[in-house]
């Protein structure tokens, strides 16, 4: 006891004799912050995670309660040193009590100027500049740098912050035992971090809040009940940091212009995110990385949902759940093989041009140029085929590669596959060769979610976009992202696409999402020959998710059974559809209303064109009626020397 009385008697003395020159300039660097379209914060850009609160009338007033109860019960009495307060300082240190000598503005000045380091000098230089920043700021000046500058740990500084970051709230919303929670970590929040020691942040909460019933503010009766109480924290998950670091580079091209920095200017930037939507993504990939085998660990994933017929990204992952969020975004900057993720774009041209769903296709072996520097020789996935002709929705529906192949050399010419493609979205550059039937064109999974939601809008494109506005500090807006969309495809068609892809899910080689997932939902799996890349690509009326597995070393191979685009990728969006459809009305929505045009007819399976009188084999499939049909050519008695599935 004699050591800290020694101490303390040397404090005041030396203080009385030690003056500073000036108060050293004040410099308080706050972060943009970046918002999900659902209010809840994604991150922030700048040196340190510090939001600016105006006024202490932004904070709950039980936050100034504890803090005063627990770490400087004289503020408005003192000018900047409590002498009592060191006293009582030093008696509570030895009896281990929780309040210290230090005032709010002698802490201050330590963050402001001073290390942390336990010396006598550096106390002195505390105490002197306390004094100098009390004569010349205001009360409740001090009292707002202290609660925008403290360290409540996670990473995060001041009251704002750390509201968010321990409880998903802002300051002013923040209850009695959540105050009290927050301001217990100021005196180590290491020490008391809720994630390794919750009993013991516990513990510092009923402490504070004892604090309370010393200070007159709270009865020992409401003690004893709030400090049965549990923490009940509402962490920040910290989502979407591959999302964050793509609005970050894109904010930083957009305020070149008007020469503003994320990281010193204190921006707000609303984005099109959504904060349930993203969870879902994160939690059904985390769910799927750990079924894979070890070997498969560190293969990445691309992840893109976007908002049908606005084109808003809802959710993004652009690697593994230990790739660097700093690094490659494998949702954007990516461009891979879709394998038979692409087949859409080659039915859907097909289907516009009046090709029915009934259209025979060969599933036999089939080379293209042989001998050539370009030969081509596809084959199905099991390296087997039935020699028989399919119609067109079945071979959608099991993916069979040989029809693909035989479609895009007798129905069609790779130049109109590559056209319709592009009138989607499909911006990468795919080369006009037949074997773009199944996929060689390389594309990004953001191009093929935007692409697909084509087919779930009824003909609307949107283009993706991110960012919703950036406002300053004062909520002067200097951006506004707008959506911009164009109807670039008949309902007609759309429909036709979404019934045969609808029956990829149900029965086809997507069947794996139905083990999650109930509602309506279309898509379409890829895998590429040599099991570098797996996809899936599926919608609903709300939503269009693109999924991309592989490894950023094109000549590592998928295996371990997941290295297809329904084993690996499939289940994810079937995870993510089942826990989005939970949170919100409308995601299992029923299947598309028929366009009028689209007419139930009975079609002739040798033909795929109308069904005529000696049509043996038949069956009623949907058909445009703006695009009808002709007649059987096959067993029509007005018998056509033009063939479609041949060309001559």
């Amino acid at each position: 006891m004699n050591k800290f009385v020694l101490i303390f008697c040397t404090l005041l003395f030396l203080t009385q004799n030690y003056f500073a020159q000036d108060l050293p300039p004040i410099k308080i660097d706050f972060s943009s912050q970046v918002i999900s379209a659902d209010g809840k914060v994604i991150g922030y850009i700048g040196e340190k995670n510090r939001v600016d609160v105006k006024s202490t009338g932004y904070v709950s007033k039980y936050v100034l309660w504890t803090l005063f109860a627990t770490e400087d019960r004289d503020f408005y009495n003192h000018n900047g040193v409590s002498y009592k307060g060191l006293v009582r300082g030093i008696f509570k240190t030895i009896t281990g009590s929780t309040q210290g000598g230090s005032t709010i503005t002698m802490q201050l000045a330590r963050n402001l100027f001073l290390s942390s380091e336990k010396t006598v000098t550096r106390k002195i230089k505390e105490i002197e500049l306390a004094k100098l920043i009390e004569s010349k700021f205001s009360k409740d000046q001090i009292l707002l740098m202290y609660l925008n500058t403290v360290y409540f740990g996670h990473g995060v500084y001041g009251i704002w912050a750390a509201s968010e970051e321990y409880y998903s709230k802002t300051p002013d919303k923040l209850s009695i035992t959540e105050s009290a929670a927050i301001v217990g970590l100021l005196q180590g929040p290491g020490l008391y971090d809720p994630l390794k020691h919750p009993d013991k942040m516990l513990s510092r909460r009923n402490e504070v809040l004892h604090n309370l019933v010393e200070t007159y503010k709270i009865s020992d009766k409401e003690f004893n009940s709030l400090k049965k109480i549990p923490l009940n924290l509402k962490m920040n998950d910290h989502l979407g940091k591959h999302f964050l670091e793509n609005v970050r580079k894109e904010a930083v091209e957009i305020l070149k212009q008007y020469g503003k920095s994320l990281n010193s200017d204190e921006l707000k930037i609303t984005t099109t995110l959504n904060y349930e939507v993203q969870k879902a993504a994160e939690n059904a990939m985390k769910s799927q990385w750990n079924n894979f085998p070890n070997s498969m660990k560190e293969s990445q994933i691309g992840l893109v949902s976007v908002e049908n017929g606005t084109g808003r990204i809802l959710a993004m992952i652009g690697g593994n759940p230990e790739s660097d969020f700093r690094g490659l975004n494998r949702a954007v900057q990516i461009k891979r093989q879709p394998g038979s993720a692409f087949k859409p774009f080659l039915y859907g041209s097909l289907l516009q041009k009046g090709i029915t769903l009934a259209a025979p296709l060969l599933d036999a072996s089939i080379v293209v140029d042989s001998g050539k520097y370009n030969e081509w020789r596809p084959s199905n996935s099991e390296d087997t085929y039935t020699g028989k002709y399919l119609t067109m929705e079945t071979a959608i529906q099991h993916s069979v590669n040989l029809c693909a192949a035989y479609a895009i050399t007798h129905l069609t010419v790779p130049d109109s596959v590559v056209a319709f493609s592009r009138k989607l979205g499909i911006q990468s550059q795919i080369p006009p060769f037949p074997s773009i039937a199944l996929g060689t064109g390389e594309v990004s999974p953001v191009e093929m979610a935007a692409s697909y939601s084509v087919f779930a809008t009824e003909g609307t494109y949107a283009k993706p976009f991110s960012i919703v506005k950036i406002e300053d500090k004062n909520g002067r807006v200097y951006y506004s992202g707008n959506e911009q969309t164009n109807v670039v495809l008949d309902s007609s068609t759309c429909f036709l696409m979404t019934q045969a892809l609808e029956k990829v899910i149900d029965g086809g080689t997507a069947n794996s999402v139905r083990k999650y997932y109930k509602g309506f939902a279309a898509g379409k799996t890829g895998t590429t020959q040599n099991s570098t890349d797996a996809w899936f690509v599926g919608y609903n009326k709300k939503i269009t998710t693109a999924i991309w597995i592989g490894y950023d070393d094109p000549r590592r191979k998928l295996g371990g059974g997941f290295q297809f685009g329904g084993s690996a990728c499939a289940p994810i969006w079937g995870r993510l559809m089942s826990s989005v459809s939970r949170v919100f009305s409308g995601f299992s929505s029923d299947s598309y209303t028929r366009p009028p045009e689209i007419k139930d007819m009975e079609l002739c399976l040798d033909s795929g064109e109308l069904a005529v009188t000696k049509c043996i084999h038949r069956e009623i499939f949907p058909v445009n009626t703006l695009k009808l049909p002709p007649e059987c050519s096959i067993h029509s008695s007005n018998k056509t020397y033009f063939n479609i599935h041949y060309g001559w």
